[in-house]
This record gives C-alpha cells, structure tokens and sequence, in this order.
C-alpha cells in the first residue's frame, strides 16, 4: 500500500472540520487533491484554498483520483457515506469523528479495504480558526494495519499529539470531549446568562468571564489536577457558597440541580487539594439539602 506524503487524500465532505483538516494537511506537505460535498460551494471554498486541489461532483470520481479518502461528513452519515460507493482497491477510508468506531467501515472492511478513524479534540467554531487550533492538538486513532502507523506520523507532521483508541472506548472518549467543549461552552452561556438578572448584557458578561476559562486552561495545564483547582469549594468557604446557592433559589432556581451535581462531582479534587474533612462533610450536606428542593416557592 505504501502510504506516505506522496498519497494523494481526497476530503469527503467539506464542512469547517474537513476544510481545517485538509488546509493543515496541505501546510505539512501532504497532497490534498480532491473535494467532494453534497454542497458544491464548500467543496468548492476546499479546493480553491489549496493549490492543485479539484472539486469533484460525485464520489465516484475523487475515488478513483485519490487513494487516501478522509470522510468528514456529520456522524449519522458516515456509514451511508461509505457505502454509497465502491471503493476501489487503492483506496484508504477514514472517518474523523470522536464517537463513530472503525466499525461504520464494515462493508469496506470486509472487502479488504483498510480503515481508520482520525479524530481531532478539538472545537471548531470556523475555518480559519480551525487551522489554527490544530498544532497541539491530540488525534484520537483507530486504524487497520498500515493505516494505524500512517495516522499516527500524520499527527505528528500535524504537530498533535496521536492516542490510541480502542474501539470499545471511543463513545467515553468522546464524551470527555464534550463536557470539556461543547457543554463548557454551554455553561459559559448559562453563566452569562445570570448577569441579566443585574440588568448587564451577555457581552459585557461574557467578556468579563471567558478571561477565566484562559486562566483555567493555563492553571490546569501548568499544575494538572488538583493544584489547578482552585475557589470556595478548595477553601472550603460554606458562607459564600451557601450564598450562591440563596442566590439561585432566588434568581434561578431551575438552575439549582446543575449547580448542585457539578459541585458534588468536583468535591473530592477539592478534598485532594486541602479541602478539611469538617468543610467537606458541611459544604456536601448543604449541596444535597438545596439539591432536594422540589418546585422551589420563595
């Protein structure tokens, strides 16, 4: 099979991952020459980014012009994707999703056609910043034979870090991407949201608050866990804590099981870090009181 940068890769599906993926791939000297989406137009803004790159109108085409075929369509497609078309001898299917195992290449497998997957942890939110995203970014790897060890180099030339992942853990390790990604996002959101209630917009809430998630990447990433952890909860300050808890049953109480659970969740880094057993037992015991609240009426 022989893969290597000489390969010619051909991105099926053209969406912010697969056009960041491809765009970084083409920068560490990997030849990008085919495109294919259901939408012309992104298939298009791929090729038109990397020199020598064709936009191809069906799959059969950038098949048989690409050996090494990236699928970086949604999740839920993949395996239709797939099995839309024959793939020819020559051809290498990868899929770039975090939760989807090898196994959506099934028919492909059994045919003897090698597989891997190629999942960036990483959030996408545009093009531009995609590319940039990309050194220091760990690839989580699944692969058959010569594919595994083509990945991994890949990640490498990407300046990203490769993980192996076993097939039976690839919905777990996509989770933790999630709650760390998309749910933090989420959160900053809810959080945001809270500043309405003093009659300051999201913005302005927003941007006093995302310079602490920075803060917390770099204290988590300098001093690991639990010396990355820090606030109330490590200190063990029940007054103020209790406080935001009077605050939510004021404000947001619908809020107050999220609260609740998280702080539960995150007690015993708190207790790795110095929290006293004395505070430990009296912060819990307040978290599930409040947590036990039904339909709260003040």
């Amino acid at each position: 099979m022989g893969l290597s940068k000489k390969s010619h890769i051909g991105f099926i599906g053209a969406g912010k991952v697969g056009t960041s993926l491809a765009i970084a791939l083409h920068k560490a000297d990997y030849k990008v020459t085919g495109a294919y989406s259901k939408s012309i137009s992104s298939a298009v803004n791929l090729s038109v980014a990397i020199p020598n790159c064709q936009t191809h109108h069906n799959i059969k085409d950038i098949a048989s012009n690409c050996e090494i075929l990236f699928i970086t369509t949604p999740d839920d497609s993949i395996e239709s994707t797939a099995n839309s078309f024959e793939p020819n001898p020559h051809n290498v299917l990868i899929h770039c999703s975090g939760a989807k195992t090898i196994n959506v290449f099934n028919n492909a497998i059994s045919k003897n056609i090698p597989v891997g997957s190629f999942h960036p942890m990483q959030a996408f939110s545009s093009i531009e910043n995609g590319v940039k995203s990309i050194p220091g970014t760990t690839f989580g790897i699944e692969g058959t034979g010569e594919v595994r060890n083509y990945l991994n180099e890949v990640a490498i030339q990407l300046k990203g870090i490769p993980v192996f992942i076993q097939s039976e853990y690839k919905a777990l390790y996509h989770l933790s991407g999630v709650m760390l990604g998309n749910l933090l996002a989420s959160l900053a959101a809810i959080s945001a949201n809270l500043w309405s209630h003093m009659n300051i917009d999201s913005d302005t809430a927003l941007q006093a608050l995302t310079p602490m998630i920075s803060q917390v990447a770099v204290n988590l990433e300098s001093s690991g866990i639990p010396q990355g952890i820090a606030g109330p909860y490590v200190r063990g300050d029940v007054g103020t804590i209790k406080s935001h808890l009077e605050a939510l049953l004021q404000y947001s109480p619908t809020l107050l099981p999220l609260y609740c659970e998280l702080a539960l969740a995150g007690l015993p880094y708190a207790q790795m870090n110095g929290l006293s057993e004395e505070n430990h037992f009296n912060i819990k015991n307040l978290l599930d009181a409040y947590k036990a609240y039904p339909e709260i009426e003040k």
